[in-house]
């Protein structure tokens, strides 16, 4: 059954809302199976597993960036050819961005193999955590085809406006994890390396469930022999749109690389309780972020259908949501966040709580900063600018670099780490507003729009 969903035509916040919710709930799903990660370790295997789970984590992410850039940009494509209604060129996409992103596959297992220890010592991990946290790390740079397959399919469909079926795959890959992590961590004593397998074990059982339902549920777009050639033009647009959406994302992730470096100098304890802050302060973030990345689609549809003045509609729409949301969350936080921080570790101390609370004041409660600067750097990679939205992320970047640096190794303050994340909402907002509100001059018939 098609579930695909037009977004050329209607009340723009109705649409996003439709939309969000499948996705949102799949993100609240896909985090869900990542903390299970830390909660599992953090109750069977202890503080110091738990803290090799953590300073890995900006390092995964930072892989998963690199999969998730080529397959956003794939489902922005895929969003425009959908409001043309051109199949053949969804086909098409689909394949130049899986061969792209085998070819980046084969790069990260070589790489990883080779540096994970590396790294690891360069971000100043302490030795207890560290052999775990190595082999952790080098099984999800040798599975890294998993999550390739997994976020291309769910890109396929959330570019056709069909959350639904991308929330489905979710499903199934967040309960796969929750069963493949307790039976390899609990039953089977596999340690820290369970979790690992777990989590790219339930990724490829996903994709397969995903590929199944493409080609069930949408005939149009079953892969002729005709497009599994090689196609040079199609290649380099994919490769033009994605690189930068995964450059950004990898400098985002890169400035959480430091941003742990940083905790790694205040102890294991500090780097345990950041741990479970950071994975509680991401699905606060989460709700805000998938309005933004919704908005993306909703802009790739009428860019592609040539309806840009809905855009601007849009954009309004998605801040008002984002505002609502952005609110209840902060509310959540402030008055949970400290309950939220037990289900990481069976009991942790006043320090532990302190850290965990702080964090979600300073770096997580102020979320609407986060939503608007999201919401403009997504809608100028819906309308074919990734280039503009990078250079937000390249000023996003260097903000939380420049907090953190002051806070762990010039005043070696926790606090000033934590304002790193505030400070660089803002600074990744500013050229990204400015791009985006000459665009829609541009597309309101001001002046000419460029081709």
């Amino acid at each position: 059954m098609n579930q695909s969903l037009d977004m050329t035509t209607g009340s723009p916040a109705r649409l996003l809302w439709r939309f969000t919710l499948p996705t949102l709930a799949g993100n609240l799903l896909h985090q869900a199976y990542s903390i299970t990660d830390s909660v599992v370790v953090g109750r069977y295997l202890g503080e110091t597993a738990l803290a090799a789970v953590g300073c890995t984590a900006p390092i995964v992410m930072l892989l998963a960036a690199l999969m998730i850039g080529i397959n956003v940009g794939v489902g922005i494509l895929i969003s425009q050819y959908f409001g043309r209604r051109d199949y053949a060129g969804i086909r098409r996409a689909l394949v130049n961005s899986l061969y792209l992103g085998l070819v980046i596959a084969v790069v990260l297992v070589a790489a990883g193999l080779l540096l994970a220890e590396p790294i690891l010592r360069w971000m100043g991990t302490p030795e207890g955590p560290l052999q775990d946290a190595a082999a952790y790390l080098r099984i999800n740079f040798v599975t890294a085809v998993c999550p390739l397959f997994y976020y291309l399919f769910s890109s396929v469909f959330r570019g056709m406006g069909d959350s639904r079926t991308a929330l489905c795959c979710l499903v199934i890959a967040a309960l796969g994890n929750v069963g493949l992590d307790v039976l390899f961590v609990a039953v089977f004593h596999w340690g820290v390396a369970g979790t690992a397998w777990a989590t790219a074990l339930a990724q490829a059982l996903s994709a397969l469930f995903a590929a199944v339902l493409l080609w069930r549920r949408y005939p149009e777009v079953r892969l002729r022999r005709a497009d599994l050639a090689f196609d040079r033009r199609m290649f380099g647009r994919i490769t033009g749109l994605a690189l930068p959406i995964a450059l950004q994302s990898a400098f985002n992730n890169l400035s959480n690389v430091v941003a742990q470096s940083g905790v790694n100098t205040f102890g294991e304890t500090v780097m345990a309780a950041y741990t479970a802050a950071s994975r509680i302060g991401t699905l606060a973030l989460m709700p805000v972020e998938t309005i933004a990345s919704s908005l993306s689609v909703y802009a790739g549809q009428n860019h592609g259908a040539g309806k840009l003045g809905r855009i601007r509609q849009g954009i309004r729409a998605a801040l008002l949501l984002s505002l609502g949301v952005s609110a209840a969350m902060a509310a959540l936080l402030l008055a949970g966040g400290g309950a939220l921080a037990r289900l990481f570790l069976t009991d942790p101390s006043a320090g532990v709580l302190a850290v965990v609370q702080h964090y979600l004041l300073i770096a997580a409660a102020p979320g609407f900063l986060d939503g608007v600067m999201c919401i403009f750097q997504q809608t100028l990679r819906g309308v074919d600018r990734p280039n503009q939205a990078l250079a937000g992320g390249l000023m996003q970047l260097a903000a939380k670099i420049a907090a953190v640096a002051a806070g762990a190794w010039l005043l070696h303050d926790l606090d000033v780490v934590w304002l790193g994340w505030p400070l660089s909402f803002a600074a990744g907002t500013v050229v990204p507003f400015l791009c985006c509100r000459r665009y829609l001059r541009e597309a309101e018939g001001q002046r000419p729009l460029p081709d």
